[in-house]
């Protein structure tokens, strides 16, 4: 009869099996869960939820209420993530403290998940936060290199707050997820950056669901009041210059004057479709545009006339799936009209 393994030889292979079979076997083994939990445990992605987590990409659910969920976390040392999403904080054992990159506290409040995370975590790569949900949000801009904010609902509170964020000296890389910056909000901001001279590498990025045109169109529905911030701040057209130029960024920009060794660029960046894309204010270093060339202009105008063909083709497409979904329903009816005839 073989002899059972020993805790340290369990240790051992738990050390090097798959983490997702290693979930597994905690949740459903109790006899190995003290030696499986002794060993860290090093994860792609963790979401918590209150009946179920998601570990790369695995769902693990459960019937009962979130106690269950808790013994798969519960007696762990050490437990790395390299993209925590918390949903519900009671499903964490309170003397767990996660090590993690990004983290993402979803419509909780911050202060709540902070308790959770390992201090040698900060400062984060990137943070998500409900701004609705984290009133004392300023107090935590220097823990985190990338903030993204978002919110559930949209009142004066959190808008002032906004620009309390945006205005910081601590805050270098904002994106704003789904949240729109008004005409006369986007001036005050190139104005305070001017005023503050906001280091090189200073960025904010507006990230909506979905955005038509490009910032080449000044009256698209990206940027519609484009031209009044170019008014307004003394703003100008000019192209990216080949050696700033990257993949998906449109090289057309607007420029503001900044200083002597840096400049204020706003542009667009593709993700994916065309439609697509993400608008961003960034402090570049002095001589990253240039004036647009004639060959810029026609690139210009071929890229208008892309856009106005596609659009085109794709009303004509609607039209013609109407006129399917007409002819279809008229058919039905004059089948319908000739059965009741029949019956009659």
């Amino acid at each position: 009869m073989p002899k059972p393994w020993t805790y340290l030889s369990l240790k051992a292979v738990f050390q090097y099996m798959d983490v997702n079979k290693r979930l597994e076997i905690n949740s459903h083994c109790p006899a190995l869960r003290s030696a499986e939990s002794s060993v860290p445990l090093n994860l792609k992605s963790l979401t918590l939820n209150k009946r179920k987590i998601v570990a790369n990409g695995v769902c693990y659910k459960v019937e009962s209420k979130s106690q269950i969920i808790k013994s798969i976390l519960d007696g762990r040392k050490l437990v790395r993530v390299e993209i925590l999403k918390i949903r519900n904080s009671r499903v964490i054992p309170d003397s767990l403290k996660i090590r993690t990159m990004n983290l993402d506290s979803g419509n909780l409040n911050l202060e709540r998940v902070l308790p959770f995370i390992n201090r040698a975590s900060f400062s984060l790569r990137e943070l998500r936060v409900n701004i609705a949900k984290t009133p004392n949000l300023e107090k935590y801009l220097g823990c985190t290199q990338t903030l993204i904010l978002f919110e559930t609902n949209n009142d004066q509170e959190q808008e002032d707050l906004i620009r309390t964020i945006l205005y910081d000296r601590k805050s270098q890389n904002i994106l704003l997820e789904n949240i729109s910056l008004s005409s006369n909000d986007t001036v005050a901001l190139i104005q305070n950056w001017r005023n503050n001279q906001k280091k090189i590498g200073t960025v904010l990025t507006m990230q909506n669901k979905l955005r038509i045109q490009p910032i080449v169109f000044p009256y698209g529905d990206e940027f519609p009041y484009v031209n009044e911030i170019l008014q307004v701040s003394n703003g100008r057209y000019a192209n990216f210059n080949d050696s700033v130029l990257q993949n998906n960024m449109d090289r057309r920009c607007i420029l503001f004057p900044f200083n002597q060794t840096s400049e204020l660029v706003l542009y667009s960046v593709r993700d994916g479709p065309i439609w697509n894309r993400r608008i961003k204010l960034e402090v570049m270093p002095i001589r990253s545009t240039g004036r647009p060339t004639l060959f810029d202009f026609f690139i210009v105008l071929l890229n208008l006339s892309v856009a106005l063909i596609l659009t085109r083709v794709l009303m004509l497409i609607a039209i013609i799936f109407l006129a399917l979904a007409t002819e279809k329903l008229e058919t039905m009816l004059t089948v319908r009209r000739t059965d009741c005839a029949s019956f009659l």
